[in-house]
């Protein structure tokens, strides 16, 4: 099977594509019954609508994809059978360009249970691991041929938190600093703590830094991160109070430091729904920071990124067009975003200004079942 898709990617990756201006899209889902895994689309940078290709793989919890940074290759993480008592896979698939279709290359075990992102550094060609289940961060290397390694290195993460969901350390994302390449961001929702690593990219050790954590308010439940571009600030999303928290960082020390804190529901918010928030997510250019409320709001919000300080100021709020949004990505040419809403089970496009940050609903969607991520893939 291996040999197969390794046939598949040296006879496509070279290929002229007959889709100029379109990119393929793969959707992992996050549940467990018949019809969840990864499908595929092509969306039309021009018009932004999206054309269902099919379900490329039957995966159990594909919550997480992410592609390689220059073969036609992606990346998921999934349960084993017998669900969160056992280890999960990261599975890895060759693209058929032409059709979108997925080949198996191979799969490895992600050292942890319920494996919910990946975040891939291709400096060092390592694929970094959030294990929600068993509290384990993990690293994987990427082979010369796009397949995966076994796991090299990890940590555990430590500590809870005074919320009944908050009862063992849960990491839910990482991310490495962009800029020195020497530091491994990870946050916990279950700690209340964002965990820094050092990280080694030669032997793709994984070390407590000097620091080894940044704790957030108690009950916070910090979710998935993002750096600046320039790797000067660290933006966080918290999922139980649906907070975004901004950092300075010390790519240097291994150090951050707070410097803003606000809620992503609105000022005037008075529901009784509990709050909650699942991504957040910068623009290319580094201008404008994005993040999806779920609770009761299933809503986008938009932020301006102050260039002097890294603050943010809010520039707009629109509905999500479905409900429970969680993952959002945005196309090759930056003019786009797709956003999973899970529990409507459906994928919207969104129009970006790129000048001015701001969204636009469509038209275009597809119904995917418990949509929850998204990658590009461009021909």
């Amino acid at each position: 099977m291996k040999s197969q898709a390794i046939a598949v990617i040296l006879s496509l990756g070279f290929a002229v594509s007959a889709h100029a201006q379109s990119a393929l899209v793969y959707i992992g889902t996050r549940g467990s019954e018949p019809g969840q895994g990864i499908y595929a689309a092509r969306f039309d940078s021009q018009t932004g609508q999206l054309s269902l290709l099919g379900q490329q793989a039957q995966l159990d919890n594909a919550a997480w994809l992410t592609a390689h940074p220059s073969l036609p290759v992606i990346y998921s993480v999934a349960n084993a059978e017998g669900g969160l008592a056992v280890e999960s896979n990261v599975h890895s698939f060759a693209i058929d360009k032409a059709s979108g279709k997925l080949t198996q290359i191979n799969k490895v075990g992600t050292g942890g249970r319920d494996a919910t992102h990946l975040h891939l550094d291709a400096a060092s060609q390592t694929l970094f691991v959030a294990n929600h289940e068993s509290s384990d961060v993990t690293a994987l290397p990427l082979q010369a041929d796009g397949s995966l390694g076994k796991v090299v290195s990890g940590q555990k993460t430590y500590g809870t938190g005074p919320n009944p969901r908050q009862d063992k350390p849960e990491p839910h994302s990482t991310a490495i600093d962009p800029i020195s390449r020497r530091y491994v961001v990870a946050t916990d929702v279950g700690a209340d703590r964002m965990f820094i690593y050092r990280f080694d990219p030669v032997t793709r050790a994984l070390t407590p830094a000097q620091i080894p954590f940044e704790a957030v308010p108690p009950g916070s439940a910090p979710r998935h991160l993002t750096f600046s571009p320039d790797g000067k600030y660290v933006y966080v999303v918290t999922e139980i109070t649906a907070e975004i928290r901004v950092y300075r960082w010390d790519g240097n020390g291994g150090r951050l430091q707070s410097i803003q804190a606000f809620s992503a529901y609105p000022a005037d918010y008075a529901g009784t729904v509990h709050r909650s928030a699942a991504e957040i997510t910068i623009s290319r250019d580094g201008k404008f920071v994005y993040a999806s409320v779920r609770g009761d709001q299933d809503s986008l919000v938009v932020y301006a990124v102050n260039p002097q300080d890294g603050k943010l100021t809010e520039i707009q709020r629109l509905p999500s067009g479905g409900k429970s949004p969680r993952s959002f990505d945005f196309d090759p040419t930056g003019r786009w975003m797709l956003v999973m809403n899970d529990l409507s089970s459906s994928v919207n496009v969104f129009r970006i200004d790129p000048a001015a940050g701001k969204l636009s609903p469509t038209n275009s969607t597809l119904k995917i079942p418990n949509a929850a991520t998204v990658v590009f893939y461009a021909n």
